[in-house]
């Protein structure tokens, strides 16, 4: 397994989601600062970001504005898609431990 950790694939997927969930954040903060009540800081953007990517979403932020819920809709989808990937890297980790076992 600490072979996926060090992978040229795991971290290039690490950064990249990283990436996305801090410009997604930036992102819906100046969309919804002032408007939203839930976001006045960074942090709450970047708190919504997260549970929003990770897919758990508990629903404590919500954007209010039309560009944020298009923002959160795209950030859904591609957080679906990094966790996917995410699933299938795990997978093949596992897979080949087996295979290089026997």
């Amino acid at each position: 397994m600490l072979r996926l950790v060090v992978s040229i694939p795991f971290l290039t997927l690490s950064i990249f989601g990283n990436i996305v969930v801090f410009s997604f954040a930036g992102i819906v903060y100046h969309l919804e600062v002032g408007i939203n009540p839930k976001i006045n800081t960074f942090m709450d953007a970047l708190w919504w970001s997260f549970s929003t990517t990770s897919t758990v979403g508990y629903g404590d932020i919500v954007p209010e504005t039309f560009y944020g819920k298009l923002v959160g809709i795209l950030l859904m989808l591609i957080g679906v898609a990094i966790f996917g990937i995410y699933t299938a890297l795990f997978a093949r980790a596992i897979i080949d431990d087996e295979i290089y076992m026997e």
